[in-house]
């Protein structure tokens, strides 16, 4: 039973690791309700000042217009922002795609070094109207030979008079249940001229690529244990790694959810307008300008629950490029499951072994799921915090419930097994209801019954037994006698059960059975009779088998007695 439980539980561990993998769609709101949990409670506070979000929330529409604003108003705030604040840089997460008055005074601004503009991707590559206009070149990229290099068609940019000298997009990913978590830091698409693939990185990483001299992307494959399939490696021009993003095998990135709402600067547009912040707090920072504000519709769901402003993702990513610090999904993530997984089936394995009683096992095995589930929780929990890694929690949380679900199983057949090999030996020497209701449990089910009832019956009873038996067992082997013994005990028990009589028990080389009990037999008395008349035709019929043992052929003496 040892190996078998091994077995059942290597067969538990091999399922949970790859059920959400062989089952996606079965298993996405599970692991995505478990990653959330993950993230939320990894995070910390942390604040960020490096970065600066300009928002056009509702009190600058209250104040400015509605959306759109006209193209005076666009201009003047990025030229506050460049030439009154001294920013690093703009990333805009806003698209003009059509022409309107005043577009000369925003292509002013727009075509600054300093503007970063956006790019809307269509990833399902629909039957959607291309651009028409050529868009900013993308960033130099080379791509390792099998590295993912997502794909998709430039659907919503600014009009060809508000170009940009840097572009980067702002296509998310959406999961199942419309949450955003994951994002291509990259996306290609095929230059209608030259058929060759023309690469846009997303928003922020053009935006911080933009602030460099030759900046340059590569992939690589991730090489370890906890490596991801892949990283995207960002350079300078002197060949100096900036940030290395791990990649998804798809290409995606694990967006860096590490800050909560209260870290971020943000400021309302129309306050930047106005010029009411302390300049300090935006000298020489990247500004990420987006909306909040409903007419804009930028608002998703992101895996800290409620709403959030489109730009936050982009704001995570900016933040952790400045720190070089991402999330990483290892590669062989659901190995590193399994043996975080081991010792706990190891446990599991004891404790069957070791707490065999029922009211033993009600306690240590649900005692075994707790903390199996707590300490993957606080495994996965663990890596994230301190080495920034995305295990796979699924595995975690359904290896202990399947576990048991197994074990238990193979325990109810193995008992069920047992149950059914004692009531055959029974009814090989008991009529079969007898045999059932000598096997009966409680009502409980923990134990054989041992409730006695006892009643006044009219009965007949009969005595069997060998003449001579101690005499024939002096000067036999016991191997001898206890094969003979077997034969005839056989064939005296087949006879009375074959006459509805019940066995009572075997006394030495003697059988004592009753009729007209448990059951009620009318004819109790012949019924008897008939049967030790069968049985004496049968020891008969063993002379053969006597002479083959060296036996002399035995007789049998029977007592019949009927009576209350």
């Amino acid at each position: 039973m040892r190996r078998i439980r091994w077995f059942l539980l290597c067969i538990a561990l091999g399922a949970a690791a790859i059920a959400s993998y062989a089952l996606p769609d079965a298993f996405a709101s599970l692991e995505h309700a478990l990653d959330d949990w993950r993230l939320r409670a990894a995070v910390q506070h942390h604040p960020e000042s490096r970065l600066v979000i300009v928002d056009i929330d509702e009190r600058s529409l209250n104040e400015q217009g509605a959306w759109p604003w006209p193209r005076a108003t666009m201009s003047q705030l990025l030229r506050t922002l460049i030439d009154d604040y001294g920013v690093a840089g703009v990333a805009i997460d806003v698209v003009f795609p059509e022409a309107r008055p005043d577009d000369a005074l925003l292509a002013a601004q727009i075509g600054r070094p300093q503007i970063t503009t956006a790019i809307v991707y269509d990833l399902e590559q629909r039957p959607l109207q291309p651009l028409r206009q050529a868009l900013p070149p993308g960033m130099p990229f080379d791509a390792t030979a099998g590295a993912p290099r997502p794909h998709g068609q430039p659907v919503v940019a600014n009009h060809a008079g508000l170009a940009s000298q840097t572009a980067g997009h702002i296509t998310p990913l959406f999961d199942s249940d419309g949450v955003v978590r994951r994002i291509y830091p990259l996306i290609c698409a095929d230059e209608p001229s030259s058929g060759r693939p023309q690469c846009h990185a997303s928003l922020v990483l053009a935006a911080f690529a933009g602030l460099m001299d030759g900046p340059r992307m590569y992939t690589q494959a991730g090489n370890g244990l906890f490596a991801p399939p892949w990283e995207l490696v960002l350079q300078d021009e002197a060949g100096g790694t900036l940030a290395t993003l791990p990649l998804m095998r798809d290409g995606a990135l694990a967006i860096p959810y590490r800050h909560t709402k209260a870290d971020w600067v943000s400021i309302s547009a129309v306050d930047i307008l106005q010029r009411k912040p302390d300049p300090e707090l935006l000298r020489g920072v990247m500004v990420l300008l987006g909306g909040t504000a409903l007419g804009l519709s930028d608002v998703i769901s992101t895996p800290q629950g409620g709403l959030a402003a489109g730009i936050e993702p982009h704001a995570e990513i900016l933040s952790a490029v400045l720190d070089n610090e991402f999330f990483a999904v290892p590669q062989y993530g659901r190995w590193i499951d399994i043996l975080l997984l081991l010792p706990f089936a190891a446990l599991l394995a004891w404790v069957l072994e070791r707490y065999r009683q029922p009211a033993q096992r009600a306690v240590a095995l649900p005692l075994w799921l707790a903390l199996t589930w707590g300490a993957g929780g606080f495994a996965g929990f663990a890596l994230l915090r301190q080495a920034r890694l995305l295990v796979p929690l699924s595995p975690l949380f359904l290896f202990p419930p399947l576990a048991l679900l197994l074990v238990s199983s193979a325990e109810i057949y193995r008992a069920g097994r047992e149950r059914a090999g004692v009531f055959s030996l029974l009814t090989a020497y008991l009529p079969r209801q007898v045999a059932q209701r000598l096997t009966e449990t409680d009502p409980g089910g923990e134990r054989i019954s041992s409730n006695v009832d006892a009643a006044r019956r009219n009965i007949t009873v009969l005595f069997a037994d060998i003449n001579g038996f101690a005499a024939l067992c002096e000067n036999l082997a016991p191997e001898t006698v206890a094969s003979f013994t077997q034969r005839v005990f056989t064939e005296m028990a087949e006879a009375v059960v074959a006459h509805r009589g019940t066995i009572d028990k075997f006394i030495g080389d003697a059988v004592m059975a009753f009729w007209n009990a448990p059951d009620d037999d009318a004819g109790h008395a012949s019924h008897a009779l008939a049967a030790a008349q069968e049985i004496q035709r049968r020891i008969e019929a063993l002379a053969p088998c006597c002479a083959t043992l060296g036996i002399p052929p035995v007789g049998i003496g029977i007592g019949i007695e009927t009576g209350e």
